[in-house]
C-alpha cells in the first residue's frame, strides 16, 4: 500500500467514521469534510495524519501544492426528505466538481442498494434493471449518474458503489443490534415467517473493501460495483443465532415467538464482480457480527 492522501465526505457518519479509523490506522494522510469539525477534531485529536475542515469551505482551506489522490463520497441524507435530499444532490453536484478543480482524478461515490427494488426475489448484480422503491433510492441512483456524468466529462477514474445493508455497534436501527440488547434483558421478540433472506455488511469489512479498491488501478475500476455479504440468514435463524451466542455469555437470551407471515423478504445483493475484481472477501458473518455485539452492549445495557 502507497501513502495515498484521502479526501472523505461525510467523515462524521457511521461509514465516514469507520473509514477515516482504518486510514489513519495505516497511516494515510486523511482530509475530513464534515459539517461537525469540532466533534471530529476532538474524536481524533491525537491523530496528526487527520486534517478536519468544513465542507462548505473546503476548497479555500486545501494546500495548493496538496496533491490529493482520491475522493470517498460518503456524504448523503440518510433519510426520505425530499427537501434534504435535493439539498444532498445539489452538494455532491458541488464536492465532484470541487474536486476534479482541485485535481482529484480518482472518485469512489458510495451509492445504495437501495436502488433496487425490494419485491426483486432474485439477487440482483450490476446488471439487474434499477427499480427504486423509495425517494432516497431514487435520489441515490441520480446521485450515481450526477458523479458519472461529471467525471466521465473530465476524465476522472469512477466507480459508484452500491453498499449494502451496514452493522455495526452504533447503528441501533439494525436487527441484529436490537436482537443482541433484547437478549441481554431477556425481551421477548415476535417473528412473521421463516423464509426471508436477510444479510448485512459489517462496517469494518466495508472499509476494508475501499481502501483495497482505492489501492488498485484506478483505471480499471468498473463504473458500478454492489458491495455486500454472501453471507445470510433468515429472522429467526438470526433469533437463534443471539440466543446461542446469549448462552455463553451466561445472558438471559430472546423469548422467541413465531408467527406466520411474510417469508419472501430479500435484501442479498450479489457481490460477484467486486470480489473477483478485487480478490476479497467478507470477514464478518452473522454470528461473528452478533458475537461482537454482544461484547460490546453486555456492560451497557
Amino acid at each position: 500500500m502507497s501513502n495515498k492522501t484521502v479526501l472523505v465526505s461525510g467523515a462524521s457518519g457511521f461509514l465516514g467514521k469507520e473509514l477515516i479509523s482504518q486510514l489513519l490506522e495505516v497511516r494515510y494522510p486523511t482530509i475530513a469534510l464534515t459539517s461537525k469539525p469540532k466533534e471530529l477534531r476532538e474524536a481524533f485529536r491525537q491523530n496528526t495524519d487527520l486534517t478536519v475542515l468544513n465542507i462548505n469551505d473546503w476548497t479555500n482551506r486545501v494546500d495548493d501544492d496538496q496533491n490529493i489522490d482520491v475522493l470517498i463520497n460518503c456524504a448523503f441524507p440518510r433519510n426520505s426528505d425530499p427537501e434534504q435530499l435535493a439539498a444532498g444532490l445539489d452538494f455532491t453536484e458541488r464536492l465532484v466538481n470541487n474536486a476534479i478543480k482541485t485535481g482529484i482524478m480518482n472518485i469512489i461515490n458510495i451509492s445504495s442498494q437501495s436502488v433496487y427494488s425490494q419485491k426483486n426475489k432474485s439477487t440482483p448484480d450490476e446488471q439487474t434493471t434499477v427499480a427504486p422503491e423509495s425517494l432516497y433510492g431514487l435520489a441515490k441512483y441520480s446521485s450515481e449518474k450526477i458523479v458519472t456524468l461529471i467525471s466521465k466529462n473530465s476524465k476522472v477514474n469512477f466507480s459508484n458503489i452500491r453498499l449494502a445493508s451496514l452493522t455495526g455497534f452504533d447503528l441501533e436501527s439494525r436487527m441484529t443490534n436490537k436482537f443482541v440488547k433484547l437478549a441481554i434483558k431477556g425481551g421477548k421478540v415476535t417473528i412473521d415467517g421463516t423464509g426471508q433472506k436477510v444479510s448485512y455488511l459489517d462496517v469494518k469489512d466495508a472499509v476494508s473493501a475501499l481502501i483495497l479498491m482505492m489501492n488498485q488501478d484506478s483505471e480499471n475500476w468498473r463504473q458500478t460495483y454492489n458491495l455486500g455479504n454472501y453471507h445470510f440468514k433468515s429472522v429467526l435463524e438470526i433469533a437463534e443465532t443471539v440466543n446461542d451466542i446469549a448462552e455463553r455469555y451466561l445472558l438471559p437470551g430472546l423469548q422467541i415467538e413465531l408467527k406466520d407471515g411474510l417469508s419472501d423478504f430479500n435484501n442479498l445483493i450479489n457481490s460477484e464482480a467486486f470480489y473477483s475484481d478485487f480478490g476479497w472477501r467478507p470477514k464478518y458473518d452473522i454470528p461473528l457480527m452478533v458475537d461482537e455485539l454482544f461484547g460490546y452492549y453486555k456492560n451497557l445495557v
